[in-house]
């Protein structure tokens, strides 16, 4: 192999090597994603236990304010939209995950090509780089399709922040009223 052989070999592996940052960039920011997501469902689920401990002492002693069933439903709904989202964020790193293994073996396989028949690695090298771009493909459409979907759960907290915050003052003005 002379110098100029390996130069071509070089600059046919750099594409998978740019493909490999890219992928794996975009891995950075779905893992990220999903940190977040799970630790939400964990704040969420504590929140819930509190809220059915102090439900549980509140009938217990016959308090009429039932805000914390409104809470809790509003949390189970959160919860569920937020494990849908957990799964589609999986689902985008694992298929974002098999760009970069696929691109991996195609830069492997260029090497390969150039110490070996390159006429029967070519094919090898065009299907395992095509599967790199479709599997990113499939990794970032389902990510912007769960970015779509959290504004569900945004939707959600809003909307009982501010039934919450008007139970709150009528509750408020009642008690004004019977002083």
């Amino acid at each position: 192999m002379d110098i100029q052989e390996l130069m071509n070999m070089l600059q046919a592996t750099i594409g998978s090597a740019v493909m490999i940052s890219s992928s794996a960039l975009l891995c950075l920011i779905i893992q990220t994603r999903y940190g977040r997501v799970v630790d939400r469902i964990r704040q969420l689920i504590y929140e819930q236990r509190s809220l059915q401990q102090e439900e549980s002492e509140r009938s217990n002693r016959g308090s009429e304010i039932d805000l914390t069933q409104e809470r809790l439903k509003t949390i189970d709904i959160q919860i569920e939209l937020l494990l849908k989202r957990g799964s589609k964020l999986r689902w985008a790193l694992s298929l974002t995950f098999s760009a970069v293994f696929s691109f991996v073996f195609t830069s492997f396989l260029i090497m390969i090509g150039s110490l070996v028949n390159q006429a029967m690695v070519i094919s090898l090298v065009a299907v395992t780089f095509f599967f790199g771009m479709f599997f990113l493909l499939l990794g970032a459409i389902t990510t912007v399709n769960e970015i779509a979907n959290s504004y569900d759960a945004i939707m959600k907290e809003v909307k009982f922040a501010r039934f919450e915050a008007s139970e709150a003052e009528v509750l408020h003005k009642r008690l004004k009223s019977q002083a």
